[in-house]
């Protein structure tokens, strides 16, 4: 079995404040352990650049850009300890834009293969009207992103011992599935393999209200165990650890479930990526499980192969 995912370069946005200092620690780690560059990016709002220089121009927006990039080098160096940086290969970057479109800009332009950053975690009311920057991120990013929810305990992720690979067996799944691999090969974890079955999944096969025929969960049940059975085996004959569960219910809160009871350090999952009236319709369970979930959570979306 190859390992074809790679993580040579990290990028890692911070908005500067307190609640950003863990996600950047993480990313540095991480940028350690894989060897990868780090590339520290901060986004100025174009009403910030007003207000600290009057009307923007091209001169101005270098000003201001040439201070914030200074800042945020000064803010690194703060929260991240010395023994983490000592070997580090680090760029800092400022863009002048909104925060999400800006990140995922930078993490084309920088070529970033990995995004680590936090989010705030925000749910009902002031999740509708704020929204999240980091799932904004993960539906347009190039990359797949480690989001880090403020105030998660648990052991730090250089200490990974089980890493939950939630899968819904599509495509994104798959691609999800490389780092999973990946990530388990390089900590020595044990994979956690886990698909929900959802009584909801027969609705999409005809009327809604039609319930489904006797035997249908189970036969559904045993088929996935099947699947997860042969993962489970190839991650087993390449040396590595694994164990597999299926279960009926919701997605997004089985899988925080599971994580919670399996002592999870990662959740890696696949994320369908929708926007416009499809994300307002369908969510991402992705995202759902991001706001819950009790250990940071990785999120990888499909990609083209070139």
């Amino acid at each position: 079995m190859k390992l074809t995912a790679k993580i040579t370069r990290i990028l890692a946005p911070t908005d500067l404040s307190g609640s950003a200092e863990e996600a950047c620690r993480l990313a540095a780690r991480l940028a350690n352990r894989f060897e990868a560059k780090l590339v520290v990016f901060h986004a100025v709002q174009s009403i910030d650049v007003a207000l600290q220089v009057g009307p923007a121009t091209e001169k101005t927006q270098v000003q201001v850009v040439s201070g914030v990039r200074e800042r945020l080098s000064a803010w690194f160096h703060a929260v991240v300890p010395e023994e983490l940086r000592r070997f580090l290969t680090l760029e800092a970057q400022v863009a002048v834009g909104e925060p999400a479109p800006s990140i995922a800009w930078a993490a084309k332009e920088s070529g970033a293969d990995f995004i680590v950053m936090a989010t705030h975690g925000r749910s009902g009311i002031s999740h509708l009207v704020m929204g999240s920057v980091a799932e904004s991120v993960l539906r347009t990013a190039p990359a797949p992103v480690l989001a880090l929810r403020t105030g998660q305990e648990g052991r730090p992720l250089t200490e990974v011992r089980t890493i939950l690979w939630a899968t819904d067996l599509s495509a994104t799944s798959e691609e999800a599935w490389r780092y999973a691999l990946l990530l388990a090969d390089v900590f020595a974890a044990e994979l956690s393999l886990l698909h929900v079955v959802s009584p909801l999944e027969f609705a999409g096969l005809g009327d809604m209200r039609v319930p489904p025929p006797t035997g249908w969960l189970e036969g559904r049940v045993a088929a996935t165990d099947s699947k997860l059975a042969a993962r489970q085996q190839e991650v087993e004959l390449f040396g590595l650890r694994a164990r597999r569960k299926v279960k009926v219910g919701a997605p997004a809160a089985t899988i925080v479930a599971e994580a919670q009871e399996a002592r999870a350090d990662l959740i890696v999952m696949g994320t369908h990526g929708r926007t416009g009236l499809s994300h307002l319709l369908l969510g991402s369970v992705a995202e759902a499980v991001i706001r819950k979930a009790p250990c940071p959570v990785l999120a990888v979306q499909a990609r083209p192969r070139s």
